[in-house]
């Protein structure tokens, strides 16, 4: 991996919040700072030097080079042979540079033509005027005449402490990959915030826990009552809302690490368009996204930070 100075982060601003968005970052949300607060909402590792760019092959690995941030993730997940086509990890959106379409005070648009599928991909982030939100939408253009299944997600890494509470509204959570779970011990479908330890016990999902407790948990949330999630911060009662049209995101996905995955100690919330990671799997259950032939798709989602009042 060859790392340079960094030229130009883009940055929007207005009253309330500052975006970084980077271009050679996959075109990624690198820092969401509360000015009212002086609270950087997104995680980075205790490495991670913001004044560096690089330079990735497509089909790195996604873990050995993952930096935190708000990464998205296009058109799959884990790498595998999906119709006699080889997928990367991750997809390609997080590992390639952008191009910037266009870029104002408050508003950038930026591009990409993917590699592994014939689809071009449009993003815009547009900062509110004057309010702490923003709009993420992405714009998804099949350029054969043939469908593509796709997987995409937001891959938001969220910094935490303990006692953070997750949001989700009523939906139902199973563990993505049991193995890795550490709090959930069993497998099948469960009401959120609730579900069933390795022992027959209810555990409550809700609160992070402490690094010391080298905990981590991987669960998909579906059948959602509204379309939102977040991560509520008890110490500064705000709170990281992400909104979005169930039709656009009908799951989404929780990945927590308390110290027990690479040390890290980070929440990363991932609104998606598919369920499960394994896009056959997906096809077979009819639960995977489908661009059809000539088909361009919007996908919108919109942030905010809001009071979170606590008891």
């Amino acid at each position: 991996m060859a790392h340079s100075q960094v030229e130009s982060a883009i940055a929007l601003e207005n009253f309330t919040l500052k975006l970084a968005i980077r271009p050679d970052l996959g075109g990624r949300i690198d820092q969401l700072y509360d000015k009212r607060t002086d609270r950087d909402w997104l995680w980075h590792p205790p490495e991670y030097d913001a004044a560096q760019t690089r330079t990735l092959p497509l089909g790195a690995s996604f873990d050995d080079h993952w930096t935190g941030g708000w990464d998205e993730i296009f058109p799959n997940d884990a790498p595998d042979d999906f119709r006699g086509e080889r997928r990367v990890d991750h997809g390609e959106l997080w590992s390639q540079s952008w191009k910037i379409e266009e870029q104002s005070q408050d508003q950038v648009t930026l591009s990409l033509q993917c590699q592994t599928v014939p689809v071009r991909v449009v993003k815009t982030i547009a900062l509110h005027p004057t309010q702490p939100e923003f709009q993420i939408t992405h714009q998804f253009e099949n350029q054969s005449n043939t469908e593509v299944p796709f997987l995409f997600k937001h891959h938001a890494a969220i910094a935490i402490e303990p006692g953070d509470e997750i949001l989700l509204p009523d939906c139902l959570i199973e563990p993505v990959v049991l193995e890795f779970s550490t709090l959930i011990g069993q497998a099948g479908k469960t009401q959120f915030p609730m579900a069933v330890d390795a022992q027959g016990q209810p555990v409550d999902l809700r609160k992070t826990r402490d690094r010391q407790s080298q905990q981590r948990e991987f669960f998909y949330s579906s059948e959602l009552a509204v379309g939102e999630c977040g991560v509520g911060h008890g110490r500064l009662q705000t709170a990281l809302k992400m909104r979005f049209d169930r039709a656009d995101f009908p799951y989404v996905w929780m990945l927590q690490s308390y110290g027990g995955w690479r040390d890290f100690y980070v929440l990363i919330a991932e609104p998606c368009t598919t369920m499960p990671y394994d896009l056959e799997v997906a096809c077979q259950n009819g639960t995977v996204a489908i661009l059809q032939p000539g088909e361009t798709q919007t996908r919108n989602l919109t942030v905010a930070i809001e009071p979170f009042p606590t008891l």
